[in-house]
């Protein structure tokens, strides 16, 4: 390698670790206004839902969605097992940061947690890979889908062996 050539790989590198660096800088701050909003939280919904997003321009006004997913039935949880969910989702290691997983989100469960002022819902998808949206005012992705009014909607990858997720399977009852 000639000396232009070192450079421009050199600089290629720099560039490409600054890219990087400043996505995951991005994604933190989020997740820290994520967990801002988990601890705050007073109540915890567990929702089961569709797998495929309704546009919210096509949404019933008189169904459940969160983050753009129908709710089809509520779980019931105890004190016990929100104050566990709520653990569970204030568990960083549950949470990939500085990567991003290139896989389909196929959600199953749904969140919605409240908090005096604001509500937060958080959508999770296990199969085939390991994803949650969250969706708060005060979450704001760096990605901008104007023509489909998404800006509103945080995603975060999640490590495939994740205690929030078995959490919610063990207390969702079993068909």
């Amino acid at each position: 390698m000639n000396f232009t050539q070192k450079t421009f790989f050199y600089i290629a590198i720099f560039i490409f670790g600054l890219s990087l660096f400043i996505l995951s800088s991005c994604k933190e701050k989020e997740l820290q206004a994520m967990q801002t909003l988990i601890k705050e939280s007073e109540d915890i919904e567990l929702f089961l839902i569709k797998e495929t997003p309704i546009n919210p321009l096509e949404q019933d006004s008189n169904k459940t969605y969160l983050c753009d997913y129908e709710a089809y039935a509520k779980v019931f949880t105890s004190s016990k097992q929100s104050d566990s969910i709520k653990i569970a989702l204030l568990d960083t290691t549950n949470y990939i940061a500085d990567v991003e997983k290139k896989c389909m989100i196929m959600p199953k469960y749904a969140l919605r947690l409240k908090t005096k002022k604001d509500t937060l819902d958080i959508v999770l998808s296990d199969n085939p890979c390991a994803k949650a949206i969250a969706k708060n005012s005060l979450l704001k992705t760096p990605k901008i889908d104007k023509e489909k009014k998404k800006e509103d909607m945080f995603y975060v990858d999640l490590k495939t062996e994740n205690t929030i997720i078995k959490l919610i399977q063990s207390v969702v009852p079993k068909k």
